[in-house]
């Protein structure tokens, strides 16, 4: 309670004594993003304001200052203007359409200087000072952008970005947070979560506005974490948000806090040690940590006194306690219950007779057993079935046939607590039909090894790792009515492992599956080269690219061809891609000879999007191979691609006319819908023979140039040229004519 209360001064305070700075933009308070929200491998260090899809908003200074820094570049923050104030921070207005006419004045002068659109440039405190109100620009769709809109910022004295709300810049709201579910994580390769020892979620039951609870009470054992799917709601606004703060207490006892107030921009790789990387490459959306990690104590927003998850290692319940806040105090409380224990387990044998089960439990064993019946094949349907109670704790079922012939048995004990289901089936010695495929899950605590069925089998299997010259064989566990898993495995256990296997356990033991496997080790403290594939790939890093001992496979996959070129190489699925990397990997993939001087590079397949995306690449010296950098696990290909860069909608018309007070600029569109282009480096406007400095904006894909002069009488001469990024290239060239 009293940190409860000193958490709420402390809110009180950070907003009673913030600064009044205005509204930066003459235009309704709607936003689309807040601070601290997640970007893929960043955080999110300002606010997206929403300008409608349009351009030309006015954006005012929120206080007194002068404008300190200007920047312009095709990505990124597009064209920016940063405004240092009175008081020592920073105000930073990005993805501009453009400045006043004064330092428009300034920008093009200096592109000139420069010879180059993309500029930083820093100015003298007395060249452009302003005042509160003042006009700096309007709004646009510079720069790295899916849609118009202002992104603004706020930095501190040291040019760290701080939470814009802090400084009378929020929003009125009576809206709380919302939460949908929570994950339960094993931090060590002890621990257990309700029978097995992968991650699981549990969803949570609304009771009002304000009061979440999880509706079944959690068995855990071992060192375990809580991630929470949450996002906020603010009054009048159209859009899901990140969350502010986030507080943890177990059995009264703190456990974990946070609030996003500041965040340091070396700080932007540790983002996925404090948000699941795992569960959102899942597909289970986007969690937060509600505890602590060794690489994170130092970020700004997280209480130093949070702790590294909880052991739960005493048959006691522990009441858990989470308050999701949002920057205006509306609050959520959710409620769970775990008990330091594993799920009860009976012990109990089968018979089968013909289409008859008998099921004997053991003698003091006091269970109320469900009996459902199922199909052998991928489905959920479930059959309640009838039973006999013959005595001796032992039951009847009756009309075991096809297709529902797999029998699942489960039971509660005399504390009303479920069982985990099992499942049964008349032995068979019929292999033939049975198949299968391997999935190898990597997470930060350990690797899982699991066997999906094509059809259940109804017997016991075991995993057998073939590493040099021997086997090596773990029991497998039926997670569900198809897949067997094994326990948690460490990196060493796979290291020199060439092939896995399957086998079921039957008088001859009968193997029904392998997967070749192709695969090294990464030490934490160590840099590496490593080889996959007999060479196809090659893998280079720096020491600490991931946080623990880490295994690093590849196998060969099937994708669809992409629609615009031709794979050559690949496509290889590389993993782990459960767990970030915290520096690039140099990736080499091996190509042949013959298309050394082809218009190549590595793609990257997006699973969710069903396309190919190009990763900047070079051809090594010895053109054997190709190499990009990574930040992730992913499906690489290399792709050729021959279709150029298109060119249309040309001011002026090639050999078109006009008089030179009606031609006020050069522009067209240039659009390459599959490898891209890098930026404006990849484009060349010529006039006269003379080359211009123009700007380009990605989002439109445009090219504008505007005339500094009227041109003279007579013919003159456009120059052309585009190129994508693998080196397609696109050359008009043409004469237009002022009378």
């Amino acid at each position: 309670m009293i940190y409860r209360i000193c958490f709420i001064i402390t809110l009180f305070f950070s907003q009673a004594f913030s600064e009044d700075y205005l509204w930066p933009i003459k235009a309704k308070r709607e936003i689309t993003a807040v601070f601290g929200e997640e970007r893929p491998g960043r955080y999110h260090t300002g606010v997206d304001i929403r300008t409608f899809g349009e351009i030309g908003y006015h954006l005012v200074a929120i206080d007194d200052g002068y404008i300190s820094r200007i920047r312009t570049s095709s990505k990124g923050y597009g064209k920016t203007i940063y405004l240092t104030l009175h008081d020592g921070n920073t105000a930073v207005y990005a993805h501009l359409d453009h400045f006043t006419p004064e330092v428009d004045n300034l920008v093009n002068a200096l592109h000139e200087d420069y010879g180059k659109y993309t500029i930083d440039h820093k100015i003298d405190p007395d060249d452009y000072p302003v005042k509160k109100g003042d006009l700096l620009g309007y709004s646009g769709d510079t720069g790295g952008v899916s849609g118009p809109h202002l992104h603004f910022e706020i930095r501190d004295g040291y040019g760290q970005p701080v939470n814009p709300f802090q400084y009378s810049l929020d929003l009125p709201d009576n809206l709380p947070p919302e939460a949908e579910s929570i994950a339960v994580i094993p931090l060590d390769e002890n621990a257990i979560i309700d029978g097995f020892s992968e991650q699981k979620i549990f969803p949570l039951q609304k009771i009002n506005d304000n009061e979440y609870v999880l509706a079944d009470t959690i068995f855990a054992f071992g060192n375990i974490g809580i991630a929470i799917k949450t996002l906020d709601k603010i009054s009048g606004q159209h859009f899901n948000f990140g969350i502010y703060s986030i507080n943890l207490l177990l059995d009264a006892q703190f456990i974990y806090s946070m609030q996003y107030n500041k965040i340091d921009w070396g700080d932007a790789s540790k983002i996925y040690t404090e948000r699941s990387y795992s569960l959102a490459r899942e597909g289970y959306g986007k969690y937060y940590h509600i505890f602590s990690h060794h690489e994170n104590q130092s970020l700004p927003f997280i209480n130093s006194k949070s702790r590294q998850g909880f052991v739960f290692d005493q048959k006691i319940v522990h009441d858990a306690i989470i308050d999701i806040l949002d920057f205006a105090g509306n609050k959520i409380e959710i409620r769970a219950y775990f008990v330091s224990d594993t799920l009860p387990y009976f012990d109990y044998s089968t018979k089968f007779h013909e289409n008859n089960c008998t099921i004997t439990f053991k003698a003091d064993e006091k269970v109320r057993p469900q009996f459902y019946l199922t199909e052998p094949i991928s489905t959920d349907q479930l059959i309640p079935t009838e039973y006999y109670e013959m005595g001796d704790n032992t039951f009847l079922i009756e009309n075991i046939i096809p297709p529902f012939n797999v029998l699942q048995i489960s039971g509660k004990n005399s504390s009303g607590i479920s069982s985990p289901p099992t499942f049964h089936m008349k032995p068979q010695q019929d292999f033939e039909n049975i198949n299968g495929e391997f999935n190898i899950k990597h997470y930060e605590q350990g690797i899982f090894i699991s066997f999906k069925e094509n059809i259940f089998s109804g017997m016991e299997a075991f995993l057998s790792l073939k590493k040099e010259g021997k086997l090596y064989s773990h029991q497998l566990k039926r997670d569900s009515k198809l897949t067997l898993t094994s326990g948690i495995l460490s990196p060493s256990n796979l290291e020199n492992v060439t092939e896995l296997k399957i086998y079921y356990e039957s008088s001859t033991p009968y193997e029904i599956f392998s997967m070749e496997l192709s695969g090294d080790i990464i030490y934490p403290d160590s840099s590496f080269q490593i080889e996959l594939l007999d060479g196809q790939l090659l893998l280079t890093g720096k020491a600490h690219t991931f946080y623990d001992t880490t295994f690093v496979w590849s196998r060969s996959v099937n994708t669809s061809q992409p629609k615009e070129g031709q794979i050559i190489a690949g496509p290889y699925f590389l993993k782990p891609y459960l767990i970030p990397f915290n520096n690039e990997i140099q990736l080499d993939m091996a190509i042949e000879p013959i298309y050394t001087t082809s218009n190549i590079g590595i793609y990257y397949y997006n699973q969710k999007k069903f396309e190919w995306n190009y990763l900047p690449s070079q051809l090594a010296s010895d053109s054997m191979y190709i190499s990009t950098s990574i930040l992730s696990g992913e499906i690489f290909a290399v792709i050729e691609e021959n279709n150029p860069p298109k060119l249309s909608d040309f001011i002026p018309d090639l050999n078109g006319t006009y008089y030179s007070s009606d031609l006020e600029h050069i522009s067209f569109n240039v659009i390459d819908s599959f490898s891209g282009l890098e930026g404006e480096t990849d484009v060349i406007v010529k006039l006269d023979d003379n080359p211009v400095v123009f700007e380009y904006n990605s989002y439109q894909n445009k090219v504008r140039y505007p005339l500094k002069y009227n041109l003279k009488k007579g013919a003159h001469t456009l120059y052309v040229q585009a190129s994508d990024r693998v080196g397609n290239r696109t050359i008009i060239k043409g004469d237009f004519y002022i009378k």
